[in-house]
């Protein structure tokens, strides 16, 4: 029986290190004022089809959304692989012990832990994707105003993805998930005390999405 190796134990055992990961976001072609022309006025492929004329969500604010991920990728500070699980059916018409039968996946909300830059900038993506979901109550009342209206969901999923990798010591891609038509339905309060001094404003953010798809293939990343 040959005798238990060390280097051996080592090489098989070759853990996954759990802080070496970073995440990144795509947002919804429709945000930015995408494609197309309607009585020659720019256009998106969500509410532009319906009749309506939609311009860049950003437009009053002042987010550069040029590299979205060349900061939010550094300021994911904690997350998780998403799981799943198949939705089953119990068989009550056979004899013996039940069988369950498998119907669907169900994906749960997926969240992620933000370490707060000093201008906010990735809060105010969040909060300014929340404002064009649902309309809060605005200042014009009426007739014109928005409040409580929904956009359409192609307006604020379609094409918005959330990438989660898992690296390794040589800064290797080892699996990456990738969440589809992702967008935010919960944005954490953030403390206001006196009391913490040395420490860094954190808030999360919690995405649900419709499906998922892994990858395992050993690639070579330029972070």
């Amino acid at each position: 029986m040959p005798m238990f190796n060390i280097d051996s134990f080592k090489a098989y055992l070759a853990p996954v290190r759990p802080n070496l990961f970073f995440a990144e976001i795509s947002l919804p072609p429709a945000i930015f004022g995408v494609v197309g022309t309607v009585d020659n006025k720019s256009t998106v492929k969500g509410s532009a089809n319906r009749g309506g004329v939609q311009q860049s969500w950003w437009a009053n604010t002042v987010i550069d959304d040029t590299n979205v991920n060349g900061r939010f990728r550094f300021r994911c500070e904690a997350t998780e692989l998403p799981g799943r699980t198949i939705a089953t059916a119990d068989e009550t018409n056979s004899y013996g012990p039940n069988l369950k039968y498998a119907y669907d996946h169900t994906y749960s909300d997926h969240t992620f832990q933000i370490i707060a830059s000093e201008d906010m900038y990735e809060r105010r993506i969040f909060e300014v994707w929340m404002d064009n979901i649902v309309y809060a109550t605005d200042r014009n009342g009426g007739m014109t105003s928005k409040a409580g209206l929904i956009r359409y969901y192609d307006d604020y999923a379609l094409g918005g993805e959330c990438r989660i990798y898992q690296i390794n010591d040589q800064s290797s891609q080892i699996a990456r998930y990738t969440l589809y038509n992702a967008y935010p339905i919960a944005l954490s309060p953030m403390n206001l005390t006196w009391e913490e001094q040395n420490t860094y404003q954190r808030f999360t953010v919690t995405m649900t999405y419709r499906y998922h798809i892994s990858d395992f293939e050993n690639k070579t990343l330029s972070i």
